[in-house]
């Protein structure tokens, strides 16, 4: 009996519930049924219409209201401004170009001589510092010198002894002429004497040369400069035996000076002759020095994948040293009063680069240029466009010719490269 009772309560619990959430969902569907119907003006007293609460509240419901919360239903959904797409624009105008590479290197000597001595001996005294400037014929440094004096004193002796002996040999021959004349000798014999004659006057001629040999070398004991220029660092030292295989010193002309710069390969068909280089060293900040790229070495290495290139430059004032590390940047291109425009702003199409223009209505029309150069930020154009038109920039994938568009930002034409 009892199970029967509780099973009739259950029955009606879950009757009750099942009601009421029917009941929860009619009423919630029918506030909203209620707020999405138009209230029509009948005239009920008490009841404001949606136009007259906006009205006391002071909101617009113009075109600029399109932005306030809660008001979509009230701004016109097709107006002019809701279809404009934003873009951004560069004001075209006339302005001077260049496009430079970027490239690091280091100074060298236009000229680097390395000194050495002719002849072998003892070093006896070195005359100079790394670094120093010296000029042509300045003494660098000097051999012992009593071998090479007993050569010139050995060979002169030599010499005298050869003219004694051809003085000799003229005595001799003048005897035996008499003798001869008078018949007291043979020719043949008076031959023989004129022969001694003759071979006296060459060794004073062979002694001659020997003893101007010895004096060459005793010269080539002085080490003198060739030329203009500043020493490197010191090789060899006071005391120390040097050959003419012994460097002694390295000078360096830098009177004139080359930079040596690496090309990597992709930047190789910007390279050419005659390009004009300027460049900055950490020992002289705020100075430019400039040069011209005057040769381009054949092969590229193979780590690296770089290219060399040398550019000359005049160093008058010796304020760029051999070993100097540099910043360069090599002017590839440059114009003077050209158009500009940014390179995001081309399409390049099979008819060529078009480019899309903004007029004074704000609508946009494509347009087809000419390009004269290109790089990966600017591009200058040969032809197709004229100062103060506006192009677009960031072009939109939805934009097409008469399209309206609202600007919402314009860059000038003020390029610094």
């Amino acid at each position: 009996m009892k199970c029967s009772l509780n099973m009739k309560k259950s029955k009606r619990l879950l009757i009750g519930i099942i009601a009421l959430w029917v009941a929860v969902f009619l009423v919630i569907w029918g506030i909203t049924l209620f707020r999405k119907a138009p209230i029509k003006k009948m005239g009920v007293p008490g009841i404001k219409m949606e136009e007259e609460i906006i009205k006391d509240i002071g909101i617009d419901t113009g075109p600029a209201a399109t932005g306030v919360p809660g008001l979509k239903d009230m701004a016109p959904g097709s107006g002019p401004a809701s279809e404009a797409i934003p873009v951004r624009c560069y004001r075209v105008g006339l302005t001077d170009f260049k496009d430079e590479l970027p490239v690091v290197g280091t100074i060298k000597g236009s000229l680097e001589i390395e000194l050495k001595f002719e002849v072998n001996g003892v070093i006896k005294s070195i005359n100079f510092r790394e670094g120093d400037m010296v000029y042509k014929n300045d003494l660098i440094a000097s051999l012992g010198k009593k071998d090479a004096q007993l050569k010139i004193d050995y060979s002169k002796s030599k010499l005298e002894s050869a003219k004694t002996q051809f003085l000799a040999a003229e005595k001799k021959l003048e005897i035996h002429k008499k003798l001869y004349e008078i018949g007291g000798i043979i020719k043949m014999k008076l031959e023989e004497i004129e022969l001694e004659v003759k071979g006296a006057e060459l060794q004073i001629e062979s002694n001659r040369v020997e003893l101007a040999s010895a004096e060459a070398e005793f010269e080539k004991t002085d080490l003198y400069a060739p030329r203009d220029g500043v020493l490197g660092s010191r090789d060899a030292e006071v005391g120390e035996f040097v050959t003419s295989h012994d460097k002694i010193a390295t000078l360096y002309d830098i009177i004139e000076v080359f930079m040596e710069l690496g090309i990597v390969e992709k930047d190789i068909d910007k390279i050419a002759l005659g390009q004009e280089v300027s460049l900055t060293v950490d020992a002289h900040p705020g100075m430019n020095f400039t040069g011209t790229l005057d040769n381009v070495f054949p092969i590229v290495e193979g780590k690296s994948r770089t290219l060399t290139v040398r550019v000359t430059l005049k160093n008058p004032d010796i304020l760029l040293l051999p070993g100097m590390f540099t910043r360069a940047m090599i002017t590839v291109a440059e114009f003077t009063n050209a158009i500009v425009v940014p390179s995001i702003s081309l399409d390049k199409t099979d008819e060529g680069y078009k480019i899309f223009m903004v007029d004074k209505n704000n609508t946009v029309f494509s347009r087809i240029v000419d390009v004269a150069y290109v790089t990966t930020d600017y591009t200058v154009i040969a032809s197709g466009l004229y100062g103060d038109e506006l192009v677009v920039t960031d072009v939109p994938e939805e934009l097409k010719d008469g399209m309206s568009v609202n600007i919402i930002e314009i860059e000038e034409s003020s390029i610094e490269e």
